[in-house]
């Protein structure tokens, strides 16, 4: 009995259905891993942390410091200002006013946010540190949410 000989087209066709199995095999592997970190990191709880960091940031160093600033004049004023709120902080920062402020700057975030929190319960304290510059401070939150 004779044994017939593979042609080239045949063994190219199968090398390319060998390749083109491995190549959906890594791709499927691959959406699993995205699909996983996602669910991992883009939590309802990470996003609305992450949205209230910002505006909260964007508040004090583009909004507040600003207006404290423009008042006083002099850096021995601004530093006598500072040093009053340096351990107890300036007043509360509702949501509510994060939201509210320069115009609804944030307005955007609004809807996600009170969806998941409570506009007067969840709050910022923020606290200046020395040299009291513009990004020296610190900020304690307050969430009251449910995720």
């Amino acid at each position: 009995m004779a044994y017939a000989k593979k042609s080239k087209k045949s063994i190219l066709s199968e090398k390319g259905i060998k390749r083109t199995i491995v190549t959906v095999i890594i791709l499927a592997i691959l959406m699993v891993i995205l699909a996983v970190l996602a669910y991992i990191f883009y939590t309802p709880e990470r996003i609305v942390k992450s949205k209230i960091e910002n505006i909260a940031t964007d508040y004090y160093e583009n909004f507040f410091y600003q207006d404290i600033v423009k008042y006083k004049t002099t850096e021995s004023q601004l530093t006598a200002t500072m040093q009053k709120y340096e351990q107890k902080g300036f007043a509360r920062v509702a949501l509510q006013q994060l939201l509210l402020y320069d115009n609804q700057k944030h307005a955007d975030a609004a809807s996600i946010l009170k969806g998941y929190c409570d506009e007067t319960q969840t709050y910022i304290t923020i606290y200046p540190e020395y040299p009291y510059g513009q990004k020296d401070y610190h900020i304690d939150y307050n969430y009251s949410c449910e995720f």
